[in-house]
């Protein structure tokens, strides 16, 4: 049986490494919130388009078409896809996501060339790469707190039987 024996590592290499590691950390981190952005982006246009398009044909197939298909199935399939694209945009909020990912991924941009030209907060730090994995997780842990309210809850989806305002008494 052979023991792995543990290989110095430099201080020169050590400190290489911890630079690559916070840099290739940005890096991750912007690459994770642009894929997040497009994902976002992409579902809010495609469901405003939807909503868009079939409120607009609607009419038209009601008042042209003829029959059950052209006059009131297509219409009604058609009105379903809308009412259920706007609930869509309405509960998840694709569009405020989209611009919450955009606005982290631009930050961290923002801090990794302020990083790699030494320039700002980094120019003075003795250790730019700590700053920079500080600002990273920072504002990560941002974008995560800005994020939870967005999330659905099943509170917010009760409907009360109750009138949100008493009625008015004279």
């Amino acid at each position: 049986m052979s023991e792995k024996q543990a290989v110095p590592i430099r201080v020169a290499d050590a400190s290489a490494q911890a630079q690559e590691d916070a840099q290739a950390f940005c890096r991750k981190t912007i690459e994770g919130f642009a894929a997040k952005a497009a994902h976002n982006k992409r579902e809010s246009q495609v469901c405003f388009m939807a909503v868009v398009l079939c409120t607009g044909v609607v009419p038209l197939f009601i008042t042209l078409g003829e029959g059950f298909w052209w006059g009131k199935a297509i219409p009604a399939t058609l009105s379903t896809f809308a009412a259920i694209a706007t609930a869509w945009l309405q509960l998840r909020k694709p569009q405020q996501l989209w611009s919450l990912y955009r606005g982290a991924q631009r930050e961290l941009e923002d801090h990794e060339t302020k990083r790699k030209y030494l320039i700002a907060e980094y120019e003075n730090e003795a250790n730019p790469d700590k700053l920079l994995a500080l600002k990273v997780a920072a504002i990560a842990l941002n974008v995560h707190n800005q994020w939870v309210p967005m999330v659905p809850n099943p509170d917010h989806l009760k409907v009360s039987a109750e009138p949100a305002t008493p009625p008015a008494t004279k």
